[in-house]
Parts: structure tokens; sequence; C-alpha cells
């Protein structure tokens, strides 16, 4: 059964952004410098929040049987399964607050009643569902170590890092120190990249050191590429297999190729492209499914290789729903 079992010594405790998202989708082709036609929804979003609501899905509802394939029935998740620590703005906090609530996440939100809430625009290609993203950090550029105790990390089963808590000074140091509480306390830690945009304006260096010493890292191409030192249009395995001197396990998502998983210098499992004919509504959450399904496959003890066939099928499950979360509630119907 797909679960987080208490062998772990506690819950998974997701770190990082919530992001109010205002998804505009064009009617036709975008027309430069004047009118265009489109569909605009403001939702609940943020990788690290998105993540934290896809694992508490995958942990214990109905959808981790369609993610598996079976038809048995699988106890629902409760929010003692995932915890999500993040910083909002006052204007919107009970909103952003009963939203994780809604999808089995328990929401530990530091309120900034002088601030607002991290805001995405993301404008979303018609034809293929990619998005291009417009980011206002708001509150999140302002989480400080002090602001999480150190308690919410030892007794953690495992903690997951999203990389955009390392493109501001605050959250960095925040970074930083959660990550040192993970080794203090033995706590298991994974993290997403984030943003090749991002990564490359911290420098490699940097970024390499920060990222260094997670058991899984979950980069997507571009981010493996750019971590590994190659061309944008290099070999993926490659890189896969050199970031294993920064990771454990590293589990490198490629859109529409599929996925590939590297572990001690060798390729150890992969998934290729997409079935033909699935649907792409929104892209937007795709890679936070995938890393939030992984994660609680592997809590419960799957191997990689089911591991990689859940997370891949829940993302290609996410890419048909609009939106970077799953539905609220125990299924999807």
């Amino acid at each position: 059964m797909i679960g987080l079992p208490h062998r772990w010594g506690g819950p998974l405790v997701v770190i990082g952004d919530v992001v109010t998202d205002v998804v505009c989708r064009t009617v036709g082709p975008r027309r430069v410098g004047t009118d265009t036609d489109a569909s605009i929804t403001i939702r609940p979003g943020g990788s690290a929040a998105n993540t934290a609501a896809w694992a508490a899905q995958a942990a214990g509802s109905a959808w981790a049987a369609q993610a598996a394939g079976s038809a048995g029935s699988i106890e629902g998740a409760t929010t003692e399964d995932v915890v999500l620590i993040g910083r909002v703005g006052g204007d919107d906090a009970a909103w952003h607050r009963q939203s994780l609530i809604d999808v089995g996440v328990d929401p530990c939100l530091i309120v900034d009643h002088h601030s607002v809430t991290t805001r995405l625009v993301a404008l979303i290609d018609e034809m293929t569902g990619e998005r291009t993203m417009l980011t206002d950090r708001g509150a999140g550029l302002l989480l400080e170590p002090n602001e999480i105790d150190e308690t919410q990390i030892s007794s953690a089963g495992w903690v997951h890092l999203s990389g955009y808590l390392l493109f501001a000074d605050a959250p960095r140091r925040t970074f930083v120190q959660i990550v040192q509480w993970c080794e203090r306390h033995g706590v298991r830690w994974s993290v997403d990249p984030a943003s090749s945009g991002f990564l490359a304006d911290l420098g490699m260096p940097e970024a390499r050191s920060l990222l260094a010493g997670a058991s899984i890292g979950f980069p997507n191409a571009d981010e493996a590429l750019l971590l590994a030192g190659l061309r944008p249009s290099g070999d993926v395995e490659a890189a896969a297999v050199a970031l294993c001197s920064l990771w454990g396990t590293v589990v490198v998502t490629r859109g529409s190729d599929g996925a590939l998983v590297a572990q001690n210098g060798r390729i150890v499992g992969q998934l290729g492209p997409a079935v033909p004919g699935v649907a792409v509504i929104d892209a937007v959450g795709a890679g936070d499914a995938f890393a939030g399904a992984w994660l609680a496959a592997h809590l419960g003890g799957a191997p990689v290789g089911e591991c990689l066939q859940n997370a891949t099928t829940t993302a290609r499950m996410a890419l048909g729903l609009p939106g970077g979360r799953p539905p609220a509630g125990p299924s999807i119907s």
C-alpha cells in the first residue's frame, strides 16, 4: 500500500513557496500590442505547496490506486502525513490554509500582514500546454531561519525543499539552516532545483554547493544540464550520471520525453515518451506532481522502478487537469 509509514519517524515536511497563481490561457494566437481574448483563473499554487498536495493525494487516496493501475481501495491520507511550511501574506492566508487542508496537507503557514503572498502569472500556450511564468516573490522573499522551529525538522520523517528558497538572501539562509538541522538529526532530505533561470543567476559553484547532500534531487532536463556544466543541447543521461556527485539518487524529468533515474554513477531506471494522444490541458504543476508521487511511493517502501512508474503516471494525469494541484477530496471523479 502506498502511504507514509511511521517507520520513517514522522511526516513528510515540505518547505518552500506558497503562491497565488494567475493562470492566463489565450483564446487563439496572442496578439502583441493589442487585445487578445483569454481565460483567466486565480488558483492556489507554488512548487512546494503543489508538491505537498500531490504527495498527500498519492500517499493515501484513491488517486494513488489509479496511478498504480490498481482496482483496490487505499486508505485516505490525513493531515498528519504531509506538512507544508511556507510564508504567505495576510490578505489571502485563510484561503491558502483551507486550500491545503482540502487536499490533505497540514498547513504550517507564517503569515506576514505587511506583505502579499508570492504571486505568479502563468501564460499557457493553448497548443502545447507549456507555460511562461512571471513572478512577484512577495512574502516568499522574507522567510527567515528563526521563523521555523528546529523540532519541526527533527521530528520529520523526511524533508523536501523547494529550490526557490535559494533565490533570495533570507530564504537562502533558511535553506542552509534546515539542511544543517537535517544533518544534525539524521533526517533525510530531497530537493527540487526549481528554476534553471534563477540557478544561472545564482551561479553554478554556489548553486552546486548549496544543493549538495540531498538523498534525492529532482531536476528537470534543463536544470540537470546546467548543474552538470553541459550545454543546453547536451546529453541528459550524462548530466544525470554527473549529478550523482551531488545527490544519492538523481531523478530527471524530461517533459514529454519521460524521466530517468541515476544512482552510483549509472542510469538505473528510465521511462520513455508519453503515450501519443495524451491531452495536455495545463503543464503547471506536472513536475510537482511527479516529485510528490515519487516521495509518497518512496516513503511507502517502493523500489525505484515503482516510484518512477507511479510518479510518471501521476504527472501525466496532472497534465490533463487545470492548475498545479489535484482536485480537493479523496479521489478523481
